[in-house]
């Protein structure tokens, strides 16, 4: 099951380059203030805070005897989100492009385009909720379902399964760039992103997103889970931390 997990990796990496660079040339005046990049990084940080909170919320759901399948539950949100977070791009991407084509900076790659930074707010936000429940969920999984033997093993695990899909983006652009040129046609990864249609790989991400998530649900539903060994102290069976709380404080979930 642990190779469905390699794609979210994949996903999660554009964030770090490609979004990043995209961001970098767009307007980032609001006015006259002019807004710093790193505000995408408090605010990615903000949302994941809340996706946490989320995922708390959905793993008291399960009570009992399904409480293991409070990660994998989790898991299927969090290809869900990667899943939105491709298509959002996809579509940014292609807004992009056109108004690059129309301003005519195709060859002009230091020019600042004009359109909003903050048309990327979305895809940031869906890659935050991707980025925290993906990480909670895999180390929940991996913590209900290693053998006792791996214990102390497990903190790596769900690092290592992300890292795997951090170098398997390389191979990712890689591969998809030598496919995209077949025919005679242009290489979708140029030496610049106003020539590179990133629009196009996004979608391919959204569709390896797709069928990983359907394969994932097809592993889930034949894997034979062991039951959780979790005590109700310290780390809970979901594999988040537990935190000081208010105990009459509502949770937004729907299972309150």
């Amino acid at each position: 099951m642990w190779m469905t997990f390699i794609i979210c990796g994949v996903v999660s990496s554009i964030g770090n380059t490609y979004f990043l660079e995209q961001a970098n040339h767009m307007n980032h005046k609001v006015g006259k203030l002019k807004v710093p990049l790193p505000i995408f990084l408090v605010l990615s940080n903000v949302a994941k805070s809340q996706f946490a909170t989320f995922y708390t919320c959905l793993a008291k759901c399960f009570d009992g005897r399904v409480k293991k399948f409070a990660p994998p539950v989790g898991i299927a949100v969090a290809m869900i989100f990667s899943i939105l977070c491709c298509i959002t791009a996809a579509k940014v991407e292609t807004r992009r492009l056109g108004v690059i084509r129309r301003h005519e900076l195709l060859d002009k790659p230091d020019e600042t385009i004009p359109m909003s930074v903050f048309w990327l707010l979305p895809q940031f936000i869906l890659l935050a909720g991707l980025d925290q429940i993906s990480e909670d969920c895999i180390n929940g999984f991996f913590k209900d379902q290693a053998p006792p033997s791996m214990e102390k093993y497990q903190v790596y695990f769900p690092k290592a399964v992300l890292g795997l899909g951090f170098t398997g983006s390389v191979l990712s652009v890689y591969a998809v760039g030598k496919v995209s040129e077949k025919g005679g046609k242009p290489n979708w990864f140029q030496y610049t992103i106003n020539k590179s249609r990133l629009d196009n790989y996004y979608w391919t991400l959204a569709a390896l997103s797709a069928v990983n998530l359907l394969l994932f649900m097809l592993v889930a539903m034949f894997y034979r889970y062991r039951e959780s060994e979790s005590n109700d102290e310290g780390t809970p069976e979901n594999g988040v931390p537990d935190q000081p709380s208010d105990d009459n404080a509502e949770c937004f979930c729907c299972c309150g």
